[in-house]
């Protein structure tokens, strides 16, 4: 059995200084499923109160956000994204604040709940390489943020949640997250099968579908920010205020990608994108992706970057979405009793091991046997609208015969697997569409150059740890009281 290694956190891959990247010219100068409640027509898209107003524009278990936090926020992102301030944007931008500002606060009340606290002198050094970055001293940004009315608070009280955030997800990381060898492996043998095949420079905006009902909430969402992009607003920028993803502070940025290493949703729609083209809002199982290609070479190379057109938003492509209330999964468990809290290391690592040992339904059928547990075994056909929330995105997402990770309570190890999973498709209206040019030829590769086994051990982790970090975010939404007012 190859070596396991705890690894440490590199879920915060980007530092707080990312936070804010103000345009050049200043330079110069959830809601929770089931517990939010409801709301009758668009609201989601109605703007704020005028500045100066105040009163309650979310109650998050038992604090609040205030229409003045809101209208703040909306000033430091437009600030961000170098947009106007007209109420065609703020209507856009609003709903995603909303979602922001109540992920900060369940982030800020699980991190309490933790006793992890944030220093003001970490928070000052934050600001201070915010500054810095833009190319200004502490002074200055102050000064810049009060002439377009946004309090140092704001900006403090986000950073704040960054950094206790991660330091959220480094505890979590150091216990729960680990990296085989061969699994380091088996991502070196897929980047030699890739060598020559095109390879995409892409940022992200991502967000996420956490319960069936939001999806027409965060498919408006998604639709508001590619039209503020096609107006004009900075696509990192955006990314960095709203973004979901672990690339987020660094303004979306995911890097060269490779077919197989998204979704299969989000790698179709890549093949057949150009440099400089924005996709329009990709559902896949676990929420909204908005692509923007910055570049294209065939991997392996060292540079030899496609050139490419000046950038032109893609045509509005409906796309084919997963009907989770129809989905049905065929799925297996294995269950390891926990007898006493000093087993629970012991047992962890034995389900361990034996995760690593399944290669296949028919594997996993096997070992569930021979745990002599009446429990372990076949589970049936379920609907995945009816399993518990923690479980649709794994019974959704994991590869058909994989072995999923280890999951740990208090009672026993449990590992999973989905022997036949059945999604039906929402198929969009037809809708005629010019077709795209064709991708570039691969150009032949003299010489590959591929990443480092500990580059590909990293992006490894940081898979995992996003993926995580997801995850408990939206476990704490739906756990959450959570009421919006505007």
């Amino acid at each position: 059995m190859s070596s396991l290694r705890a690894v440490r956190t590199t879920v915060a891959v980007a530092t707080a200084c990312a936070l804010l990247a103000l345009p050049a010219a200043a330079q110069s100068s959830k809601a929770a499923a089931g517990a939010v409640a409801p709301r009758t027509g668009d609201e989601s898209a109605r703007p704020a109160r005028a500045p100066g107003a105040e009163g309650i524009a979310a109650v998050v278990n038992d604090e609040v956000v205030s229409v003045s936090d809101v209208n703040a926020r909306i000033r430091m992102a437009l600030l961000n994204a170098g947009a106007a301030g007209n109420p065609d944007t703020i209507q856009r931008l609003t709903p995603q604040v909303m979602r922001l500002l109540i992920d900060e606060r369940l982030q800020m009340q699980e991190a309490k709940r933790l006793g992890i606290t944030v220093s003001a002198a970490e928070i000052d050094e934050a600001i201070k390489r915010i500054a810095e970055q833009n190319r200004l001293n502490g002074q200055q940004l102050q000064d810049m943020l009060k002439r377009q009315n946004v309090p140092v608070s704001t900006l403090k009280d986000q950073i704040r949640a960054l950094l206790a955030w991660q330091k959220v997800m480094q505890r979590r990381i150091r216990q729960e997250v680990v990296v085989g060898e061969d699994e380091v492996d088996a991502a070196m043998e897929r980047l030699k099968a890739n060598i020559g095949k095109p390879e995409y420079l892409v940022a992200e905006i991502f967000l996420a579908v956490d319960s069936p009902d939001q999806d027409d909430e965060v498919r408006r969402n998604a639709e508001r920010l590619v039209e503020e992009v096609k107006r004009g607003g900075n696509f990192a920028a955006l990314a960095r205020q709203f973004s979901q993803s672990a690339g987020a502070a660094s303004g979306g940025d995911l890097g060269w990608v490779r077919s197989g290493e998204l979704s299969p949703e989000v790698d179709k729609a890549l093949s057949g994108m150009r440099g400089g083209q924005l996709s329009t809002p990709i559902r896949t199982a676990t929420g909204y992706h908005i692509l923007l290609v910055r570049g294209q070479r065939p991997f392996g190379s060292s540079g030899g970057e496609v050139p490419m057109p000046a950038a032109q938003p893609a045509a509005p492509r409906p796309q084919p979405r997963p009907d989770v209330a129809k989905a049905t999964v065929n799925m297996k468990q294995i269950i390891i009793p926990i007898e006493s809290p000093d087993q629970a290391k012991a047992v962890k690592e034995q389900a361990e091991k034996l995760r690593k040992s399944i290669k296949s339904c028919g594997d996993f059928q096997a070992r569930a046997k021979e745990t002599g547990m009446p429990e372990s075994g076949d589970m049936g056909t379920m609907r995945v609208k009816d399993m518990a929330p923690g479980l649709q995105n794994l019974a959704l997402g994991i590869p058909l015969g994989q072995a999923s990770p280890v999951l740990m309570s208090q009672a026993a190890a449990v590992i999973l697997i989905v022997c036949k999973r059945d999604v039906p498709m929402i198929q969009p209206p037809p809708q005629a569409q010019p077709a795209p040019p064709p991708p570039a030829a691969p150009t032949p590769i003299k010489e590959a150059k591929l990443p480092a086994r500990e580059e590909v051990e990293r992006d490894l982790i940081n898979e995992r740890a996003e993926l995580l970090s997801r995850r408990y975010l939206r476990d704490l939404r739906r756990s959450a009281f959570i009421e919006t007012r505007l």
